[in-house]
């Protein structure tokens, strides 16, 4: 267990009486530690990756407390907004515990030496999972962190990464999969995108507002389809494709939409296209992402008189 040196501590005494720093660590607590050979390497078993981030942690049955809370001392939880209280993503249930495992945690480095960490806690019942997000950054004594947050995202091949938001603000970009299992081995996994600004060393949901209406969280899909049958028994297909970029502190999504027709009857090829190109920024304000209408909303309503064959 990392634990505070006498001298970090009378570092923190002492500057108690100073202005806040925003470079302070967030969880002083875990701030330092003796000297040790986990320093020297920069490397952590994960059971102490989870006492670390986590309160209370059992790592004997590597298991979280009942009431988990991160190292802040902020309960780890997610808080959805009032129009997505109905939402399967909010309600999911949690499942029964398990013993936690190092295929739990993803680590991401960064460019400047920062270590980027989330560690699940909790399975949920739609392909989602639960845990402390962290930007830890090591010293010569342990590690300290300098962000934290909760992060409730798909579970599966999870990617972290810190981008700039604004002049100089960051925000954390989360991309991983949800993988069906009732499907096989081979079905699709669907890749999802959520942006959590770092707010005061926080890592915060932000609610996404498009075309003057609250979506929920800074929280899309990167790629989607459905299928339409038309008046002459044709198949027309919509695939969706984004990228996430960031242009001087923007965030921009990068939206493709291509469709085809197909006879079903016939071995004719497909008639394909692209329907809509365009990108659209996501311009952060008083902590809130506002964005145009996407283009991939715009054809599913233009649909919406037809039956889609999939989703």
């Amino acid at each position: 267990m990392i634990t505070m040196s006498a001298g970090a501590a009378l570092l923190l005494a002492g500057g108690a009486c100073k202005p806040k720093e925003r470079d302070l660590p967030i969880c002083p607590s875990m701030v330092a530690a003796e000297r040790a050979s986990e320093a020297d390497t920069q490397t952590l078993p994960v059971d102490v990756w989870y006492s670390v981030l986590v309160r209370n942690f059992n790592r004997m049955a590597m298991e979280p407390p009942d009431e988990p809370r991160e190292c802040s001392g902020r309960p780890i939880e997610v808080t959805w907004p009032e129009n997505l209280k109905d939402d399967p993503r909010a309600t999911a249930r949690k499942l029964d515990r398990r013993r936690l495992t190092d295929g739990d945690v993803t680590f991401t480095q960064g460019e400047d030496g920062a270590l980027l960490v989330w560690a699940r806690i909790q399975d949920l019942g739609n392909g989602d999972a639960l845990g402390p997000v962290a930007l830890v950054r090591w010293v010569e004594r342990g590690l300290e962190v300098r962000g934290i947050g909760s992060v409730q995202a798909p579970a599966q091949r999870a990617r972290l990464r810190l981008e700039p938001l604004g002049e100089e603000e960051q925000v954390l970009v989360v991309e991983s999969e949800t993988c069906p299992k009732d499907q096989g081995p081979s079905a699709p996994c669907s890749r999802e995108a959520q942006l959590l600004p770092l707010v005061e060393q926080r890592f915060v949901s932000a609610p996404m507002i498009e075309d003057g209406v609250d979506i929920g969280p800074a929280r899309f899909v990167l790629s989607d389809h459905f299928e339409l049958t038309l008046k002459d028994g044709w198949i027309r297909r919509y695939d969706l494709v984004r990228l996430l970029k960031f242009e001087k502190g923007v965030p921009i999504v990068d939206e493709t939409i291509r469709s085809k027709d197909c006879d079903p009857k016939s071995a004719t090829p497909c008639e394909e296209r692209i329907d809509a190109a365009e990108k659209r920024p996501l311009v952060f304000k008083d902590g809130v992402f506002i964005a145009p209408r996407s283009a991939w909303t715009r054809t599913r309503l233009e649909n919406m008189t037809q039956v889609p064959t999939g989703e």
